[in-house]
């Protein structure tokens, strides 16, 4: 038997299938004027008033100048120095039946009597009142402590306290003395006419 080859049907090729791509549309380009250069005119430069120098201070600064024409309490008025309205009388409890009448020139002569000059210095020694007796009236059967040891012929007489003013002595006069002075410094420095 003769045989036959069979052929195959050629397959016919499929023709690839086209990717339908979009295109993007096409941006209008407006070219836009380009910006306007603004230069600033430079402003005038305004000359620094020279400050006002205090003749007092030598040519450091001060501010003198500012606090004297700061017067915030300038519009307030005290309205001068008025008594009051009404008086105040002191309710008065004393018994009229046990005043008596003073004497103004008694109570004078009394006053003169008395003197600031003399000073009583009191010093303790440690001794009882009976060791103080007995230095007196027996100093020689004292022993100790209570014999006295003082060379009385080198106690001076000649030394006087110093009286100062108003009769005080030399510490309160002293004190007295910074008192006032400080004072009258701290009222001349806060009113302006004294500067430190």
């Amino acid at each position: 038997m003769a045989t036959r080859a069979v052929g195959k049907k050629p397959v016919a090729k499929k023709a690839p299938v086209k990717k339908v791509v979009k295109k993007a549309p096409v941006k209008k380009v407006i070219k836009k004027a380009p910006p306007k250069k603004v230069i600033k005119k430079a402003a005038p430069k305004k000359k620094a008033a020279p400050r006002a120098v205090s003749s007092n201070s030598g040519g450091y600064p001060s501010f003198t100048s500012t606090t004297e024409a700061w017067k915030p309490f300038s519009n307030i008025s005290g309205g001068g120095n008025k008594g009051p309205s009404q008086k105040f009388e002191v309710a008065d409890f004393s018994n009229p039946a046990l005043q008596i009448a003073r004497d103004p020139a008694f109570y004078a002569a009394a006053a003169a009597t008395r003197l600031t000059s003399k000073q009583n210095y009191v010093i303790d020694d440690g001794l009882t009142n009976l060791e103080r007796k007995q230095r007196k009236t027996i100093p020689t059967f004292l022993t100790g402590s209570a014999k006295s040891q003082a060379d009385a012929s080198a106690i001076r007489d000649d030394v006087v306290a110093e009286e100062f003013a108003f009769g005080l002595d030399a510490d309160n006069f002293q004190l007295l003395f910074i008192s006032v002075f400080g004072l009258l410094t701290l009222v001349g420095c806060l009113s302006g006419a004294l500067e430190l």
